[in-house]
């Protein structure tokens, strides 16, 4: 069953009838406790069939919307909180992938930093305007006067990450998840093998570069010009990692955390747009990897035909 498919049958599939919750409740319960005649019958065998059946009833439960027993005082289980989250990326790609692809002469992106309240200002903003020929014009953090623009003239990359990309090569990649994870690994050992990536410590290990992916897959999904497809793509991508969670609803999306060897990442991801809302952690797109350790940032990228004035 492929990813729409199984979006499909989460949002479609009728509700169980009576009898059914109460014997999935039933088994459930059986499962929790143990049940003697299962234990006798199986023997060894028993935990890990419960563990399938407790999985089993849950998700009958959750697709009825009855109460999910908290598996720990902090709440349900993990293989829970993984299903949830990769439930949320599924559905966001599919909405990313029906999201028109819109048009426009530059390719506008404005960071806004937040802090513990989630109060912003025009001194914690920054703004990118990209052509498609490479011209970039840059206003913001890190220039002299805040109201200033600066444009470079000759051709810019577009950074994903550690990988820098023309626009030509943000439209060649691919629209399969695992391909496209594939295109950027391959990037990026090409990168570390030219020398050309590096870490403060000196040459990125694997963990270093299982982050630079998710950091490339980050500004898929947030900062670059792409097709809808390749935004689906990636929010596939993600779902497949093993250590994104979700922690639960908040006002404008969900929150899903990932854990990479550089730290926790949480994003507010809502399905319903496919906008990653707010987040702890941005690929600066002069560059690098910031971790906000107060506050947040959203992310708005769009087309636009004009420029600052």
């Amino acid at each position: 069953m492929d990813d729409l498919h199984e979006i499909g049958a989460l949002l479609v599939k009728p509700e169980p009838s009576r009898d059914v919750i109460d014997r999935r409740r039933h088994q459930l319960r059986n499962a929790m406790h143990g049940s003697p005649v299962r234990r006798r019958r199986i023997g060894w065998l028993t935990g890990g069939l419960a563990l399938t059946a407790v999985a089993a009833a849950v998700a009958v439960m959750i697709a009825s919307g009855a109460a999910v027993p908290a598996g720990s005082p902090e709440g349900p289980p993990v293989a829970v909180r993984q299903q949830s989250a990769r439930q949320v990326l599924l559905v966001a790609a599919a909405t990313a992938e029906r999201i028109p692809e819109g048009s426009g002469k530059y390719w506008h992106v404005t960071v806004t930093r937040k802090d513990d309240n989630g109060r912003v200002s025009e001194k914690r903003q920054e703004e990118y305007w990209f052509q498609r020929d490479g011209q970039t014009w840059i206003r913001g953090l890190g220039l002299k006067g805040q109201g200033r623009t600066q444009h470079f003239t000759g051709p810019q990359p577009f950074r994903l990450g550690p990988i820098e990309a023309s626009f030509e090569l943000l439209q060649q990649l691919p629209t399969d998840p695992a391909a496209l994870q594939a295109a950027l690994r391959t990037e990026i050992a090409d990168g570390v093998r030219r020398g050309d990536i590096r870490t403060s410590a000196g040459e990125p290990s694997a963990d270093d570069q299982d982050d630079f992916v998710f950091d490339a897959l980050t500004c898929l999904v947030s900062q670059a010009p792409v097709s809808s497809e390749v935004r689906a793509a990636a929010f596939r991508a993600i779902a497949s990692l093993p250590d994104v969670q979700s922690l639960g609803a908040v006002e404008g999306g969900h929150v899903l955390q990932v854990s990479l060897s550089s730290g926790q990442v949480r994003l507010v991801v809502d399905p319903e747009t496919s906008w990653v809302r707010d987040t702890n952690f941005y690929v600066p797109l002069g560059g690098g990897r910031l971790f906000h350790m107060e506050g947040t940032a959203s992310i708005v990228a769009e087309w636009t035909d004009h420029l600052p004035e």
